[in-house]
């Protein structure tokens, strides 16, 4: 007597590339969606790190020149105003946050990538004699 060989059919391959190809389906748009979400937080993340360290920098007294932009973040990185006179204190921080990547670093997500965050120094308010900072994608 001749045995038998016990390997699977082609219906049964075809049946479980179909069953696949459905998870693939139904799956791939769901991890699709979360990656994206997630760069869309790195990216208001980073945009805020940007904002802090800027803040940090305008109520130390170090700027008070009004309706100047301080800092930029697009595709090209973080980019600071180069006439204004000490940039260290932002670079530093900056540093802090993002390591020696700051340099490199851009925004990730389909909603921000080809969008500028520009952090703007804006002149006191009422009596305050502190300068305001305007933050804004656009």
């Amino acid at each position: 007597m001749k045995e038998k060989n016990h390997g699977f059919s082609l219906v049964e391959l075809i049946v479980v590339v179909a069953i696949m190809a459905v998870l693939v389906g139904v799956l791939a748009p769901a991890y699709l969606a979360y990656v994206e979400k997630s760069r869309i937080q790195r990216d208001e993340s980073a945009a805020g790190e940007i904002f802090r360290a800027a803040e940090i920098v305008v109520y130390t007294g170090q700027y008070d020149i009004s309706n100047t932009v301080l800092v930029t973040f697009d595709s090209t990185g973080i980019n600071l105003n180069t006439s204004l006179l000490n940039n260290a204190e932002i670079l530093e921080i900056l540093q802090d946050h993002f390591g020696n990547q700051y340099q490199t670093a851009k925004p990730v997500s389909r909603k921000y990538k080809n969008m500028t965050y520009t952090v703007t120094i804006l002149p006191p308010v009422g009596d305050s004699l502190m300068p305001q900072l305007s933050a804004s994608w656009s």
